[in-house]
C-alpha cells in the first residue's frame, strides 16, 4: 500500500511541476526553465543525501544519469508543448509514456495480477478521457501536429526515464543515489543542449526562486515514484505515477479557467476507479 500511496503522491507533484513549468515557458525559454529546475533539484537532493549518510552504489548512478537524460528530453517536450496552450493534448499523450514500463514487465514475466492489469488499463483510458479537447476546439488549425508530436516526444522521454529509474532503485538509499545522479544528468543535458542552441539565459532573481519551486516539487515527484518502485512493482508505480494529467488539468481550470466537458469527468471517474483497482 505504500508503493501505492507513494505513486499518487508522484503523481499530485509532477502534474502540479508540469503545470507551473508549462506556465513558465510562456515567458521565458524553454530550456531555461528546465536548467533551473534541474540545478535547484540537484542542490536539494545532494543536501539530502550529505544528511543521509547513505552510500552510493555505482549502479544506481549509472542507471540514475542514463534517466536523467530520457527525462530531461521528455521534461522539455512537455513543457514546450503545454506552453502552446494544448495540454488537453500534450498531457494525455505524455503520460502513455507509462506503457514502455508495463510492456517490460509483461516481456520479462513480471506482470501485476489481472485486477492490477484491469486497473491499469482503466486508467489508461481515464487519463485519455480526462484529456480530450472539446469539441471542434483543437486540432482544426495547421499547428494541430505539433502538439501532438511533443506530447508523444515526452511520453518516450518518460516512458524510459520508469524503466531506467526502476533498474536503479532497489532500496530507498539507493533511490535517493539514482534521483539525485538522474538530476545532475538531466541538468547536464539541458544547459549543454540550451548552451549550444543559443536559448540558456538567466531569468532573475525573482522568476530564479519561482523555478527553483518547481525543482522542488519535481524532485518530490521523482523521490516518491523511485521509491515507490524500489518498494513495489514498477509497472503499477508507472501506472499510477502517469495520472498525472489529471492534476495538471484540474489546476488549468482552477487557475487558467479551462473548463470541463462531460467526457473528462468521466475519465477523472475511470482513472479513480482503475487506482482502485489497482491498490486491490
Amino acid at each position: 500500500m505504500t508503493s501505492i500511496l507513494l505513486g499518487l503522491g508522484a503523481a499530485l507533484a509532477w502534474g502540479t511541476s508540469d503545470f507551473l513549468g508549462g506556465r513558465f515557458t510562456t515567458r521565458l525559454p524553454v530550456f531555461t526553465v528546465g536548467f533551473a529546475a534541474h540545478v535547484s533539484a540537484v542542490a536539494l537532493l545532494a543536501a539530502a543525501l550529505l544528511i543521509s549518510g547513505a552510500g552510493v552504489s555505482g549502479a544506481a548512478l549509472g542507471w540514475g544519469l542514463a534517466a536523467g537524460l530520457a527525462t530531461s528530453f521528455g521534461g522539455l517536450a512537455l513543457y514546450k508543448g503545454l506552453s502552446l496552450g494544448e495540454s488537453a493534448v500534450v498531457a494525455p499523450l505524455s503520460a502513455c509514456g507509462a506503457v514502455i514500463p508495463v510492456a517490460a514487465a509483461l516481456i520479462t514475466g513480471d506482470a501485476p495480477g489481472p485486477a492490477a492489469l484491469a486497473g491499469m488499463a482503466l486508467a489508461f483510458a481515464g487519463i485519455i478521457l480526462v484529456s480530450l479537447p472539446a469539441e471542434g476546439r483543437l486540432f482544426a488549425g495547421g499547428r494541430h501536429l505539433q502538439p501532438v508530436a511533443l506530447g508523444l516526444a515526452a511520453a518516450a522521454g518518460f516512458g524510459v526515464f520508469f524503466l531506467l529509474i526502476g533498474r536503479a532503485a532497489a532500496s530507498d538509499a539507493d533511490a535517493l543515489v539514482a534521483v539525485l545522479f538522474a538530476r545532475v544528468g538531466a541538468a547536464l543535458f539541458t544547459g549543454s543542449v540550451g548552451a549550444a542552441a543559443g536559448a540558456l539565459r538567466w531569468p532573475g532573481a525573482l522568476p530564479g526562486l519561482r523555478l527553483s519551486a518547481i525543482g522542488a516539487i519535481d524532485t518530490a515527484a521523482n523521490l516518491s515514484f523511485a521509491i515507490a518502485t524500489a518498494r513495489g512493482n514498477v509497472a503499477v508505480a508507472s501506472v499510477l505515477g502517469s495520472l498525472y494529467p489529471v492534476q495538471t488539468l484540474l489546476l488549468a481550470r482552477l487557475v487558467g479557467g479551462e473548463r470541463f466537458t462531460p467526457r473528462r469527468i468521466l475519465g477523472a471517474a475511470f482513472a479513480l476507479a482503475g487506482v482502485a483497482l489497482i491498490s486491490a
